[in-house]
């Protein structure tokens, strides 16, 4: 029987995401920081799903730890007589074969959004996620995923600078050049185009390795700051990983 009403939860390093996907159709996501709630995760829960009705489903990708998303699904049991599923990587889904020796580690929110753009692109692509982390991963036209690089994000950069030298601290700003004339401009300037070069250089290397010229997609809260320094063709999608869930449940909608 097909569910109605799935409610689709993404669980990231700072934020906490949402969705309801009814008819196929995502409604707008919604957001909230768990980091600023801190333990008490009933009152994150109420902030988020107080007002939503029951869900028939619910399907919950979690990087952040399982505190959290054990102390959500006990809300959820309480509240709706309902545990979420908790997605996984696997070997392969959804037409997209996992690049990984152990396919586990591959982290949930990559594999969600190799799982959504293979629903959209037939060939190969880059996809750049750029959030608390910056992850880049390479798919193949055949839907092989090559495997990917993981580096920190814009402000994870920048606070481990400060934090491991004597600069001083300086307030986080975008810079308007390459070469800043101040100490915080050439802070922002190295972490935001270093983040670029490595990713003009996969687009690069995945064209020299033979998989063709990339279609380079990105995601995540810094998207934007890091796509205007970029000087290859990009395009921009900041629900990939809620897009990779619908992809998930609407495939176990149909097994079930």
């Amino acid at each position: 029987m097909k569910s109605n009403s799935i409610l689709l939860i993404d669980i990231g390093n700072t934020n906490l995401k949402w969705s309801l996907l009814q008819a196929g159709e995502l409604s707008p996501v919604g957001t909230k920081s768990h980091r600023a709630v801190g333990d008490d995760l009933n009152l994150l829960a109420n902030q988020c799903w107080s007002d939503i009705p029951p869900p028939d489903a619910i399907y919950l990708a979690n990087v952040a730890g399982a505190g959290l998303a054990s102390g959500l699904s006990d809300w959820m049991q309480t509240r709706w007589g309902k545990l979420p599923s908790l997605v996984q990587p696997v070997a392969e889904a959804c037409g997209v074969t996992n690049g990984y020796r152990d396919p586990a580690q591959l982290g949930v929110d990559r594999w969600l959004t190799l799982l959504a753009v293979r629903r959209q692109e037939p060939g190969p692509v880059c996809i750049v996620d750029c959030g608390t982390a910056i992850t880049v991963d390479l798919m193949d036209g055949n839907g092989l995923h090559q495997g990917g690089m993981i580096l920190p994000g814009l402000s994870l950069m920048r606070e481990s600078l400060l934090q491991q030298t004597r600069i001083p601290r300086v307030s986080h700003i975008a810079p308007d050049s390459l070469f800043g004339r101040d100490t915080a401009s050439g802070v922002a300037s190295a972490a935001i185009n270093s983040a670029a070069a490595l990713i003009e250089r996969a687009v690069a290397q995945a064209e020299s390795d033979g998989h063709g010229i990339p279609k380079l997609i990105l995601t995540g809260s810094d998207a934007v700051q890091v796509a205007e320094r970029l000087t290859v063709t990009y395009q921009l999608d900041r629900e990939l990983v809620m897009k990779g869930l619908a992809a998930i449940a609407e495939r176990m909608d149909l097994i079930s």
